[in-house]
């Protein structure tokens, strides 16, 4: 099997740009809170991506036979968290105005907790190395710098998010818009934890 650039970049953009937990959050950090205010977020959300995909990258072969069974038992475990962090979303949204900026936002810790919560991210790093950079597992250098450049990816994904939360702030200037919008991203959120926990019909 050759490796195939294209569809590869693709997968990975995909992936990572679509809506997911990551990018949820990244938007509504950066709607209540700012870029700046988001960025500890996201670093823990790249931080405990990198890991992830450093162990699958070192061990493709040995988590592609054990990780599959143990993925789905995260299923429930993720779904809450999600949950619980949608909660929160939430109850900052609902904050009087004046009181948002001293609310505290999501931090480093929670976005890399989610990432070993959230098979998504699990799956990813199994079929980037599985399948799609599998010809390339001999070869540590090059995966060394898939790990870093798939991180740099992931980073430029929720900081695009952040940055479209931010360009929205403006806008939500009074508590009835500010809690209309927290309550839309808490609901994607509901969604995708209902959808991780393998509950919807479809």
């Amino acid at each position: 099997m050759e490796f195939e650039l294209p569809a590869t970049l693709i997968f990975v953009l995909v992936t990572t740009f679509t809506p997911g937990p990551n990018n949820i959050l990244s938007t509504s950090m950066g709607a209540l809170y700012g870029y700046r205010r988001a960025a500890p977020f996201m670093l823990g959300v790249v931080s405990g991506f990198l890991i992830i995909m450093a162990l699958c990258a070192t061990a493709s072969t040995l988590l592609s036979t054990y990780l599959p069974e143990v993925a789905p038992k995260l299923r429930p475990v993720g779904a809450l968290y999600i949950l619980w962090l949608a909660i929160g979303v939430y109850r900052s949204s609902s904050l009087p105005t004046k009181r948002t900026e001293d609310a505290r936002p999501l931090r480093f810790w929670n976005g890399l907790t989610l990432q070993f919560v959230n098979p998504k991210c699990i799956f990813f790093g199994l079929t980037i190395y599985s399948v799609f950079l599998a010809p390339l597992l001999t070869r540590r250098l090059v995966l060394l710098g898939s790990t870093l450049l798939l991180a740099c990816v992931t980073f430029s994904a929720v900081s695009t998010w952040a940055l479209g939360g931010q360009l929205i702030r403006g806008w939500i200037n009074t508590p009835r818009r500010a809690q209309a919008l927290g309550l839309v991203l808490a609901l994607a959120l509901v969604y995708t934890a209902v959808d991780l926990a393998g509950l919807l019909p479809w």
